[in-house]
């Protein structure tokens, strides 16, 4: 302490209750300041000098209702505190440490050298590559497609390991240990061995020697732009080295579907679970009805089989559109146009400088490449001056020998009711490329004209997209002169066409067809048509059983027998009634249900419905599909077709080949699912959606017609 600093506290004494520590204006409690730090001041604001060593002098403070500054909250203050003082010589053993410590900061700030200067540009750099800029038509400038790649449109697969029951005797559960262990863990979890499911008497163990009991594999494809609780097909096949000879009959437990989930060494080790699977199996139906057999291929056939819409997605699986040139202005600009465009805020969300994640609206459906085709081909600019000027170059280049008509169409659907103009007069143009893009963009837009050409284009026989029209028209929003339209459509004699229109009327829910449920199992459709009488069942999507014509009914006398004379189906021989009689493997006494002629109300009794207190069957949906597909054989099912009761035709859906799609699918990693990357060289615009049109490498893409199948092939 100087000399003045003493002269001064002599001079003035202060009560020991107004001296206090000077910390940023607050008192403070028993605080060791450093020298340097630490002073002093009396009353009338002088502030005395700075001290060297610290000595303890006891100071009483005032109450007061500040926060006092200590660690760990509002302590009240506490009177007769000690804090550090001033006073006496200085203390050189500290003194010498502050010089030291003056001393060695600067010798380490300067062994780290120089200063690295930091390059304001590396910073802000992409994480991502740069791509070339893409080669694309002159139209198609200031496209998303022309500054974007669009990712993520492989199929997904996922899988697992389930527990499939009610087998006739025909299944078998080898399999390796950890996979046993894993199934015996699932049938825990599905209230086997618990007394509060009433099961305390069937262990897991038990079900494992169980010939009923299968452990199979479960494969599923996630489509691109698969929505949460989207329905999925599912595949079940019979595990490689076990015994299981036909999984027809059988019923599967809900299965966790994940990443590799049909793992041999680790089963279900994933976490994510994205899908789960659970329903009644459907086989070949030409080989349910026969007993065992030693063909190879019969066999093989029966060990595997599909769920029709047995699967859920659990998860969002979005599109992504990778930015060529990332940058984060852009990214925002392309997420902000999309959410414009669509009228809909949850489109497109830019993630990051590169990556813009799409999400299917409803009005899409399922059908991803679509949506794809309009996101890709919309322009960045959304001025009613450009959509003018643009569908006007647009239409100018449709004419064109060789145009890649759809491109063109995307573009003109992505442009809206501005381009309706200009679309209008290539509805009726000579080529029927030409016609079918301009109505095709014109009914997506909602032009009613354009609706009216699609419908001309689907009644003509000899037009190349006559199926094509037809598949347009269902995918349009359910309206009342959509659903006329095709109601004609189910009169024709075209089998395909006839069909399809009746997907769509099916889908939009047209009150032409009476749908009802058969126990929970399947859909069975009453479509009246003055047409040739066809029975249709679906394989892929909804189960679903349409019974298309005028009255259709059993042919009487009627005689028919199955599943080795264990079902049989006959006519008395004094009233017009039908007696279904059943005896099989897992029935205790046999079954007789009585059903009149009608095909309906057959159908229906072969499903399970039937009235209370009454005895009644309880066949899976492949049963009843395999048992009508052998009566239409027999040419036992007939209907009144322009005045004569005529033979109905068996029409069954193409199988939706998912056995060849998860071979084709990309292999999995171990890990979770990275972001796919971006091609390193330009490509030519892809093209999506609707068949029979030119892209833009000049060649034709064949027209797709859903395939159907007559008679019974072997899969």
């Amino acid at each position: 302490m100087t000399n003045r600093a003493r002269r001064e506290l002599r001079a003035n004494p202060a009560p020991a209750r107004d001296v206090r520590l000077v910390r940023s204006g607050r008192y403070s409690r028993r605080c060791r300041f450093p020298p340097t730090l630490c002073s002093f001041e009396v009353p009338g604001g002088r502030r005395l000098a700075r001290v060297f060593q610290p000595v303890c002098v006891q100071i009483t403070q005032a109450q007061h209702r500040q926060r006092p500054i200590i660690p760990g909250g509002s302590v009240p203050m506490i009177r007769n505190q000690r804090v550090d003082w001033i006073d006496g010589r200085p203390h050189w053993g500290r003194v010498l440490i502050i010089l030291c410590a003056c001393l060695i900061v600067p010798i380490g700030l300067g062994c780290g050298g120089k200063k690295k200067k930091v390059d304001p540009a590396g910073r802000l750099a992409s994480r991502y590559q740069s791509l070339p800029p893409k080669q694309v038509p002159a139209f198609l400038k200031d496209s998303i497609i022309e500054r974007c790649d669009l990712a993520n449109i492989e199929p997904f697969p996922v899988s697992g390991f389930g527990l499939v029951a009610n087998l006739h005797d025909t299944g078998d559960s080898f399999a390796g240990t950890a996979v046993r262990e894993y199934i015996r863990t699932l049938a825990v979890k599905h209230g086997f061995g618990s007394k509060v499911r009433g099961l305390d008497n069937i262990q897991p163990e038990d079900i494992l020697r169980d010939p009923s009991f299968a452990i199979v594999r479960v494969d599923a494809l996630i489509p691109p732009g698969a929505r949460k609780y989207q329905r999925l097909d599912v595949l079940v096949s019979a595990l490689e080295g076990n015994n299981t000879t036909s999984l027809a009959h059988g019923d599967l437990y809900r299965t966790d579907l994940k990443i590799n989930g049909a793992n041999m060494q680790a089963p279900g080790y994933a976490i994510d679970v994205w899908a789960t699977a659970e329903g009644s199996i459907f086989v070949n139906p030409a080989y349910v009805l026969t007993g065992p057999t030693a063909d190879p291929q019969v066999r093989l056939s029966l060990r595997k089989g599909t769920i029709p819409n047995g699967g859920v997605c659990l998860m969002d699986r979005a599109l992504v559109l990778r930015l060529r040139q990332p940058q984060l202005s852009m990214a925002r600009a392309i997420e902000y146009r999309l959410d414009q465009a669509f009228q809909d805020l949850s489109v497109a969300a830019a993630k990051d400088e590169a990556i813009i994640l799409l999400y299917m609206p409803e009005k899409y459906g399922t059908d991803w490449a679509h949506f794809a085709g309009v996101v890709t081909h919309t322009f960045l600019n959304p001025t009613p001056d450009f959509a003018v000027a643009k569908a006007k170059q647009l239409a100018e280049e449709a004419v064109k020998l060789n145009a890649p008509l759809l491109d063109i169409s995307y573009c003109w659907e992505a442009l809206g009711p501005m381009a309706v103009p200009f679309i209008a007069p290539l509805m009726t143009h000579e080529k029927p490329e030409v016609a079918f893009a301009a109505a095709r963009a014109g009914a997506c837009i909602g032009d009613l004209a354009a609706q009216s050409v699609l419908m001309e284009i689907a009644k003509r026989n000899d037009h190349p997209f006559q199926i094509e029209a037809v598949q347009t028209l269902g995918k349009l929003p359910s309206s009342p002169v959509i659903n006329q339209m095709l109601r004609t459509l189910l009169d024709t004699r075209q089998t395909l066409v006839r069909l399809e229109a009746y997907r769509a009327l099916a889908s939009h829910g047209d009150s032409s067809i009476l749908s009802r449920p058969v126990n929970n199992k399947f859909m069975l459709d009453i479509v009246s048509s003055q047409g040739p009488p066809i029975l249709y069942a679906s394989r892929s999507g909804m189960p679903r059983i349409a019974v298309i014509g005028n009255r259709p009914a059993v042919a009487m006398p009627a005689f028919f027998t199955a599943m080795d004379h264990r079902f049989s189906i006959s006519s008395a021989t004094d009233r017009q009634l039908l007696n279904l009689f059943y005896r099989g493997p897992k029935v205790r006494s046999p079954i007789s249900v009585i059903s009149s002629p009608d095909l309906v109300e057959l159908i229906e009794r072969l499903g399970g419905n039937g009235a209370p207190g009454e005895q009644r069957l309880d066949f899976d949906y492949c049963v009843v599909v395999a048992l009508l597909q052998a009566m239409a054989e027999q040419k036992q099912l007939v209907a009144v077709y322009q005045g004569q009761r005529v033979p109905m035709t068996f029409v069954l859906q193409e199988s939706p080949g998912l056995e060849r799609l998860l071979e084709q699918a990309p292999p999995i990693p171990e890990s979770a699912p990275t972001m796919p990357q971006a091609p390193t060289t330009a490509q030519a615009p892809p093209t999506v959606g609707a068949a029979g049109l030119i892209g833009p490498s000049g060649q034709t893409v064949p027209a797709a017609s859903p395939a159907v199948e007559t008679a019974p092939q072997a899969q």
